[in-house]
C-alpha cells in the first residue's frame, strides 16, 4: 500500500513506469494494448530511458518516450495533463520531426520506417467525439485508400475513458493511468495482473523513497506552475483581445460618427444652396417684374391697373 497518493501522468512516473531500464516488459505490453497489432511486439529498445538526473537539472523540460521495436518501427509516446488548442499541431510537427530524422547521411527514401506516437492526455482535445481513442493515418477518405503505414498517430482522452463491465488489456492502462492517482493499492480486477502490480510498484517506489517522491512533487509544482502561468497567459490575451475588440468598436462609431457628420453637412449644404438658388430666382424674378412694371409706364399705362 502505498505511503502518498501518486499521479501516474506526472511525466517522471510515466516515464519511469514505461521507459525505465528493467521495465521494458511494461512498455511491450502497453504498446500492444493500445495498438492492438496484427503481430505483437515481443522486442522493444527504449532510445531514451528514464533518468533521475533528466527531471533534476532541467526542472522545465518533459520528455517524451522514443523506442524501436524488432522491425524497425519508432515509437513516440507521451502524456500531457494540458491540452492547447495548438497540440493538434504540435503532435504533427513532432511525428514529422522524427520520421525525417530517419534520413541520415546514407539512407534513402525506401529505408524509411513507420513511425506510430502515442499522446496520452488527461483532458479532451477532439470535443466533437465521445470516443476515447482516436487513430489518425495518411488516408483518402473519399476513396477509402491508405497512402501507406507510416504515419500513425493515436491520441487517447482519458477524461473521455469509462470502465466497462469487462477490462480489455487496453482498457487495464487507461484505468491504472486515470484512476491510479487516487490507488492506495491496486483494485482487484488489475491486481491479478503481474504488468499492473509491476507498474504499481513505481508508484509505490515514488511514494516510499523520498528521493523518488520529491522529484515527484518537484514535477507535479513544475506543471501546476506551467498551467497557472498558461492561465495567466490566456487570461491576458482575453483581456487584450477583449480590449482590442472593444478599440475597433469605438473607432467603428467614431468612423459611423464622423459619417453620419460628413452627411449632415452635406445634406445642410445642399439646403443652403437650394435656399441660394430660390433667392437668386426671386431677385431675378423682382428685377423682371420692375422691368415689366417700367415698361407699361414709359408705354402710360398704370401697372397696378394691369
Amino acid at each position: 500500500m502505498v505511503k502518498y497518493f501518486i499521479d501516474p501522468t506526472i511525466d517522471c512516473v510515466f516515464k519511469k513506469i514505461l521507459a525505465a531500464v528493467g521495465h521494458e516488459k511494461l512498455l511491450i505490453d502497453f504498446l500492444n494494448a493500445i495498438l492492438k497489432p496484427l503481430s505483437l511486439i515481443t522486442q522493444i529498445v527504449v532510445n531514451n530511458p528514464y533518468c533521475e538526473k533528466d527531471y533534476l537539472e532541467d526542472k522545465l523540460s518533459i520528455v517524451d518516450i522514443r523506442a524501436l521495436d524488432e522491425n524497425g518501427n519508432t515509437y513516440q509516446i507521451e502524456v500531457q495533463v494540458a491540452t492547447p488548442e495548438y497540440l493538434a499541431n504540435r503532435m504533427l510537427h513532432n511525428w514529422g520531426d522524427i520520421y525525417q530524422g530517419q534520413l541520415t547521411e546514407g539512407v534513402g527514401f525506401d529505408k524509411l520506417k513507420p513511425v506510430i506516437s502515442i499522446w496520452l492526455l488527461t483532458g479532451k482535445l477532439i470535443k466533437d467525439s465521445p470516443a476515447c481513442h482516436h487513430h489518425f493515418e495518411c488516408y483518402d477518405r473519399h476513396h477509402d485508400v491508405l497512402l501507406n503505414e507510416h504515419l500513425s498517430i493515436h491520441v487517447l482522452e482519458l477524461a473521455k475513458w469509462q470502465k466497462p463491465d469487462t477490462l480489455q488489456p487496453e482498457d487495464n492502462w487507461l484505468y491504472f493511468f486515470k484512476e491510479g492517482k487516487q490507488f492506495k493499492a491496486l483494485p482487484p480486477e488489475l491486481k491479478q495482473l503481474p504488468q499492473m502490480r509491476e507498474a504499481m510498484s513505481v508508484l509505490n517506489a515514488f511514494s516510499d523513497q523520498s528521493e523518488d517522491y520529491y522529484r515527484y512533487k518537484t514535477r507535479q509544482q513544475v506543471l501546476r506552475i506551467q498551467l497557472s502561468d498558461k492561465s495567466v497567459a490566456e487570461d491576458k490575451n482575453q483581456k487584450l483581445a477583449e480590449a482590442a475588440a472593444k478599440s475597433a468598436q469605438d473607432e467603428l462609431r467614431i468612423k459611423q460618427a464622423k459619417g453620419e457628420a460628413e452627411q449632415a453637412r452635406v445634406i445642410a449644404e445642399k439646403e443652403k444652396n437650394l435656399r441660394l438658388q430660390e433667392q437668386r430666382k426671386a431677385e431675378l424674378d423682382r428685377v423682371a417684374a420692375n422691368k415689366y412694371k417700367a415698361m407699361l409706364q414709359k408705354a402710360g399705362i398704370d401697372p397696378d391697373s394691369v
